[in-house]
């Protein structure tokens, strides 16, 4: 060998015993989720967290941890990698085609509804499991704790399993290094600065560096964060992560963070028979789990949707979700009601007589009637249309005969509907404050908006000559609970009730065409001109509204009434404008501030 490449050799052999061994490549697999359970969003998250942990628990002069770009380049693309991924017999294996010396990886089952996750951590060259550990938790919190908790347990494992760790270095002979304590402190560390951090829509999950922190379990909510680049990440369910690197620079700094949606719309637009069972809503299950709402975010997926009613036979059918898109279904083409057989006969002094039928106010027959009837229907007899009380059963037949005497001489199908209101008041037990009553058809209301103070309630402006004109706004919590003893806050059932005795033509269950010209107060709205009626004394008043900074709008100009449906994180309200003469009815968060009338039980 020539002397000048023994020399090279020998300087380089030199360099590799300075510095020790040659880096190991460890390879972080995706994190599986074998029952589907977790989004791709979440699923990277937790590989990432694992990723981290690795970056600090190994030396960086021994190992190399592979990024997610090398391990997809070794095995040709995304696609091929996920697939790859998901059916790879052996982990080690896996590590060998990605020329990786270690490799880990965890992965998500389901054991009594919690998540299970397992990670494992394989020598490639030796074919052999280094460690291991397992967790149950309810959600990805609970799963990125176990990781912070466990993880470098399991990595710490790699160095005295590792050949290298145990090799001997050159170690230069004699003695150095010689210090003493003591000197000058020195403060280190940067300037903390007190940060808001708010995401649209509110809720999200976030981690400050890989990091959560307690006081920031969800957002919105505010923190202090070091000077300097701080990188957060964003999770919230039906939305797809945020990751974003934010540099912290002065106090009361804002960041806000705008997560995309990540869902599609399930709507489904009700219908009935002639009527037949309007007053009550229909059920609505999705994946066996209840929903008080008829339209419905949900993650991209096929959703079992099942719809029930009494007087309808039960709807199912599958739904295909898919992000950003609106499936409607229009239960009209699809309805069929529920029906009973009926054999009904009159008998009048001991004899049968001839008497015509009616179901909801069509004629079916004559007595002796037999045949089926609408389960919900109204049954009736006679020219003056007297009602039969008799109850139907789904699929069976039931007989009944009506004797003399037995059921009241006829009354009017329609009620007659004064327009004088019987009007009278009550005292609020708890603060003196008295109140107008009004009776409307078979419900007793308040007459004025509550003002009753409670922690949740403001005065429009924080005035409390506002208070004693519109009384007090309140958010929906407090709303449940303000109305006195004997009285509640009404269900969106309640308000259809009060919408179809004011107008009995109003077809749907959301808004009812020409019926705030009977309810808003005669006075007291700013328009030209008032056409307003208040035909039946419930002296609707436009109390404005307040937001959840407490901000307050539109005081003379529109009314809005909690009611005590939810849907989701919201819940329903109902609405009054100055220049329309409809009722309506929408959703909204439950930390704004509305109006409350109060129903008699």
């Amino acid at each position: 060998m020539p002397l000048n490449f023994k020399k090279a050799f020998t300087l380089l052999f030199l360099a590799i015993a300075a510095y020790g061994q040659i880096q190991e490549r460890v390879a972080i697999i995706n994190t599986l989720d074998n029952l589907d359970s977790l989004g791709f969003n979440d699923l990277s998250y937790l590989t990432d967290r694992l990723r981290e942990t690795a970056v600090n628990v190994l030396p960086e002069s021994h190992y190399g941890v592979m990024t997610t770009e090398s391990i997809v380049a070794f095995l040709g693309s995304q696609e091929r990698a996920v697939k790859v991924c998901n059916e790879a017999s052996c982990l080690a294996e896996l590590g060998r085609m990605v020329s990786a010396d270690y490799v880990a990886q965890a992965r998500i089952g389901r054991f009594n509804k919690n998540f299970i996750i397992k990670t494992e951590l394989y020598s490639v060259k030796k074919g052999t499991l280094i460690n291991s550990f397992t967790g149950e938790s309810k959600n990805l919190p609970g799963l990125l704790a176990i990781i912070d908790e466990k993880a470098p347990a399991l990595f710490k494992k790699m160095l005295g399993a590792s050949g290298g760790s145990k090799s001997s270095l050159f170690v230069a002979g004699g003695i150095s290094g010689v210090q003493s304590t003591g000197g000058d402190y020195e403060f280190e560390g940067g300037k903390n600065y007190l940060v808001n951090i708010v995401t649209e829509p509110a809720g999200a999950v976030v981690s400050f560096n890989g990091v959560p922190d307690s006081r920031c379990a969800k957002t919105p909510c505010k923190l202090a964060l070091g000077e300097g680049n701080v990188r957060i990440i964003a999770a919230l369910e039906q939305y797809e992560r945020a990751d974003t690197t934010v540099f912290i620079k002065q106090n009361n700094q804002s960041i806000i963070i705008r997560l995309k949606s990540n869902f599609g719309v399930l709507d489904i637009k009700p219908a009935y028979l002639d009527g037949i069972g309007k007053n009550e809503q229909w059920s609505l299950s999705i994946n066996g789990k209840a929903s008080s709402s008829l339209e419905n975010n949900l993650s991209p997926a096929k959703y079992k949707v099942e719809l029930s009613h009494r007087c309808y036979e039960t709807l199912s059918f599958d739904a295909g979700i898919n992000k950003n898109k609106r499936e409607v279904f229009d239960m009209s083409a699809h309805i069929k009601l529920k029906k009973g057989g009926l054999s009904l006969n009159v008998e009048r002094n001991g004899e049968l007589v001839s008497e015509p039928v009616f179901a909801n106010g069509k004629q079916i027959g004559e007595t002796p009637f037999s045949g089926s009837v609408p389960l919900c229907a109204e049954i009736e007899i006679g020219k003056n249309r007297e009602k039969v009380d008799v109850k139907l059963k789904p699929n069976e037949k039931v007989e009944h005969t009506v004797k003399s005497g037995s059921y009241k001489s006829s009354v009017a199908v329609t009620p007659v509907i004064s327009v004088t209101p019987t009007t009278s008041s009550i005292k609020d037990s708890r603060d003196n404050k008295t109140y107008k009553v009004v009776k409307i058809g078979t419900q007793t209301w308040m007459a004025e908006n509550l003002n009753y103070e409670a922690a949740g309630s403001k005065c429009y402006d924080n005035k409390p000559a506002n208070c004693k004109e519109y009384g007090r706004l309140y958010d929906w919590k407090t709303a449940m609970m303000a109305c006195p003893s004997g009285w509640h806050l009404p269900s969106n059932t309640d308000w259809y009730v009060l919408m179809k005795f004011v107008n009995p033509s109003c077809s749907d269950n959301r808004d009812c065409a020409g019926a705030g010209t009977k309810l808003k107060a005669a006075s007291g709205w700013n328009k030209n001109g008032n056409d307003d009626t208040d035909a039946y004394g419930f002296s609707a008043l436009p109390g404005g509204f307040g937001d959840s900074d407490r901000d307050f709008y539109e005081v003379g100009y529109n009314g809005r009434w909690w009611s005590s449906a939810e849907y989701g994180s919201n819940a329903y309200h109902w609405y009054m404008f100055r220049i329309n003469e409809d009722v309506g009815r929408t959703g909204h968060g439950k930390n704004l501030l509305f109006s409350v009338r109060c129903l008699q039980n």
